[in-house]
């Protein structure tokens, strides 16, 4: 089999390795496609404080069962399946409670053990997941950012009716975007200074503000009555986005701070607005397997799938795999960038 190793930061090469063969309670997956995130480049620069090289990037995926050495009887050989992205230890308070991906001790596929830039992965074989044969094997391989966007919507918890802004009009902004709109949001404006992606936004059916723009205010205040926003999502990590974030919750409203900052970068926050109007401010890290169980079955039932469609921009093959990260770190108009292993 082939795998994309990164040997040193900024330097892959695709390497021979033999197909991994499951130990108890493993599995392998033959992976189809594979998606390039954000934080992919993040690891690729080497300022990812934990990732270390060599190592196999990657945790947006979905392939087919190719061999399992378990009891589960729910999935078999050949079932289309993605596999959560994160390993916890199991034993700790927040494993216990419910809140895996707080684990003291987590571990995240793609950058603290090898994840799924490679033709054979080997995983846990209860973090499998099942798909329907029939759904789009490029959709499928969107289930890891549409489970970003089922956890931090449901931690925002947005309820029908409601307004939302979002800080970003990138690929997790209209994601998350997508998920608001399913949720039953009244209003979903997005905050976007960038000229292309405010395109791809509105040709999405999203209201896009310009936050330079002097009609920023009044495009927000029509959403909202001019009252602000119950639920906001800042995505970007850059100063400007937080404090206009922060200035447009709704008294008692709810923003959840999902991107992140660069090391050692703190954000100034208007305290006041947050004490007075009782305003919360949220954090967001990672997911459970609960959340990407339920962007499963969103995917299966393809409620969402054409809308889903529209994020896969381009798909290269794994020799191109270098071009293909580039793509994704240079060019505003793409969306998700795919790395076909088949």
């Amino acid at each position: 089999m082939k795998k994309l190793l990164l040997t040193d930061w900024k330097k892959v090469e695709l390497v021979d390795a033999p197909i991994p063969e499951p130990g108890p309670g493993e599995a392998v997956v033959r992976i189809k496609y594979a998606g390039v995130c954000g934080s992919d480049l993040h690891v690729f620069d080497g300022k990812h404080p934990s990732a270390t090289v060599p190592l196999v990037m990657g945790h947006e995926a979905c392939g087919e069962l190719y061999a399992i050495n378990d009891e589960r009887t729910d999935i078999k050989i050949g079932d289309k399946v993605c596999a959560h992205t994160i390993r916890p230890c199991r034993s700790c308070e927040a494993c216990n409670t419910g809140r895996e991906n707080l684990c003291a001790n987590v571990k995240i596929m793609g950058t603290n053990f090898d994840g799924v830039f490679t033709q054979y992965l080997l995983v846990e074989a209860n973090r499998l997941i099942k798909f329907d044969p029939d759904v789009d094997d490029k959709i499928a391989a969107l289930v890891e950012p549409l489970t970003v966007a089922v956890h931090d919507v449901r931690r925002s918890g947005l309820r029908p009716g409601e307004n939302v802004l979002i800080g970003g009009a990138g690929p997790i902004g209209l994601i998350i975007g997508i998920m608001c709109r399913f949720s039953g949001a009244a209003h979903v404006v997005l905050s976007e200074i960038d000229q292309t992606r405010i395109g791809i936004a509105r040709d999405m059916g999203f209201t896009v503000a310009d936050p330079t723009g002097e009609d920023f205010d009044a495009i927000c205040a029509a959403a909202t009555g001019g009252e602000g926003f119950e639920r906001v999502f800042e995505i970007t990590s850059v100063q400007s986005s937080f404090s206009t974030c922060v200035r447009q919750l709704k008294k008692g409203g709810v923003m959840l701070q999902v991107g992140m900052p660069p090391a050692g970068k703190q954000f100034e926050l208007d305290i006041n607005k947050i004490i007075y109007s009782e305003c919360d401010l949220r954090g967001v890290r990672h997911h459970t397997m609960n959340d990407m169980q339920t962007a499963a079955k969103i995917i299966n039932s393809g409620v969402l799938n054409d809308q889903l469609a529209r994020l896969v921009s381009a798909v290269y093959p794994m020799e191109e795999s270098m071009a293909a990260l580039e793509r994704a770190r240079s060019d505003k108009s793409v969306l998700r960038v795919l790395i076909d292993f088949t």
